[in-house]
């Protein structure tokens, strides 16, 4: 897998579980209409939210959310519109705030037509940086896990058009844009930026077992740094994919990136060829694959040799990836994921970890570590516990910035108290480390209560 694209998938995780779960809903759904609402309380303390250093006392947070969405499902027509927004009242250290917070908007729209379909994808949301995990730049590869004030907030619109489906020749036409813009934030690495682009893909079946790819690449990434960077992205790309057997598929692709980035008035710019030689085999019980990758980025080409591995069990998951990534300088790191998950008679567990690495702007490499995991025990029908637990860390292996990590460990009780109305209370702690620095901890206590509507018509 393809360095930018592993770190989007860890980082931009909730994205890609929110349009997952649209697409499941769609398809599962009913044909008909469906109203939804929903209202949720919480009570909180927290100590140090902002997470300062040193901190400056807590805060006692009282916010009521309100969403509501609607879905609609025909033959040939799918629509979702979900919205939400929280009404909040808090005492912070230094002021007191009643604000409507958290806003969000997200729209799915899916059409089937002879032989294609139409799917478009938005969102739109505003959240305080400092709940925000970490901060992922899928352009630079940028990666920011330090706390600050301030918020964020988020537009993405994507357009997908699949036309001549099912004949021997198909073809995808998609565009994307997708804005960040932060407000009073102090930190330079929290900026505003743009993206636009699109891509044209095609594939070709020669014969039931062969089948050619091509696909162009537009992309343009525009941000309000300190460098007022600029970006331009051209690729192409042509490739084959053979299947040796029921079991074993060979891909191979080439083409060539052109990446032209002026920064600080200065023009700069990144050509090459680019391949993939990848091969999979199906097994009893998963998947076992090697592949073989070349990119070119804003920082220079990158090559990747990687194997992965996936078990399936009745009750159990397991996949597996790890291998070498070199950048142009010859310098080569160990990356690598793996995601766990199993289920018991009462409960689940999931774990995920991952090690990944991408050059930066002013050159060397940034490695990016993450382990996350999940357990849920369900003490009877009315009630249960669950324990989440995250950790990140931002090492430079060559020194040019500190070293940071951060972390994460959550324990909530759910109760059903009647057939609509269900109470979670919880603790959770928050810390922030960096090399030079003293750590930044937050602890908080909850308490919410919330309930669901869904009417059919």
């Amino acid at each position: 897998m393809r360095s930018s694209q592993r770190l989007y998938q860890v980082f931009s995780f909730s994205t890609v579980t929110l349009l997952a779960c649209t697409a499941s809903a769609q398809e599962d759904g009913s044909l008909g209409n469906e109203t939804r609402f929903g209202i949720s309380s919480e009570l909180s303390s927290e100590s140090n939210a902002a997470m300062d250093r040193p901190s400056e006392g807590d805060t006692n947070t009282f916010a009521t959310t309100l969403s509501a969405g609607i879905s609609r499902r025909t033959s040939i027509e799918q629509l979702d519109i979900d919205g939400s927004a929280a009404l909040t009242f808090s005492e912070e250290p230094n002021d007191s705030v009643e604000d409507v917070t958290d806003p969000s908007l997200r729209l799915f729209y899916q059409r089937e037509g002879a032989g294609s379909t139409l799917r478009a994808v938005s969102r739109a949301e505003e959240q305080d940086v400092t709940s925000v995990s970490s901060i992922y730049d899928p352009e630079t590869g940028e990666v920011t896990i330090t706390p600050d004030d301030g918020r964020r907030r988020l537009l993405n619109q994507s357009v997908t058009l699949e036309l001549l489906k099912d004949m021997p020749i198909e073809l995808d036409i998609s565009a994307e844009r997708g804005d960040v813009r932060y407000y009073d934030t102090t930190a330079p690495t929290y900026y505003d930026s743009s993206t636009a682009g699109g891509s044209l893909a095609t594939r070709l079946r020669l014969s039931p077992v062969t089948t050619m790819n091509a696909r162009l690449r537009y992309k343009y990434h525009e941000a309000d740094n300190l460098q007022n960077t600029e970006r331009e992205t051209r690729s192409g790309e042509a490739g084959i994919s053979y299947a040796i057997d029921p079991t074993s598929t060979l891909n191979f692709a080439t083409g060539y990136t052109t990446v032209s980035t002026t920064a600080s008035g200065l023009e700069e710019e990144e050509a090459g060829a680019t391949f993939n030689l990848g091969y999979d085999k199906e097994l009893i019980r998963g998947k076992i694959g090697i592949d073989l990758d070349r990119e070119i980025a804003a920082t220079g080409a990158r090559d990747a040799l990687t194997f992965t591995r996936t078990f399936e069990m009745p009750s159990a998951a397991l996949a597996g990836e790890f291998g070498l990534s070199q950048n142009e300088s010859g310098d080569s790191t160990w990356i690598g994921q793996m995601t766990y998950s199993r289920e018991f008679k009462r409960g689940t567990f999931g774990m995920n970890l991952m090690r990944d690495v991408s050059a930066t702007d002013t050159g060397g490499d940034r490695v990016v570590s993450t382990l996350g995991s999940a357990w849920t025990h369900e003490i009877n029908s009315l009630s249960q516990l669950s324990l989440n637990g995250n950790y990140g860390e931002v090492d430079y292996l060559n020194g040019s910035n500190p070293t940071s990590w951060q972390a994460d460990l959550s324990l909530d009780y759910d109760h059903q108290l009647t057939r609509d109305w269900v109470l979670t209370t919880g603790v959770s702690q928050r810390r922030n480390m960096q090399e030079g620095l003293d750590d930044a901890i937050s602890n908080k206590v909850y308490m919410q209560i919330s309930r669901d509507f869904t009417f059919s018509h």
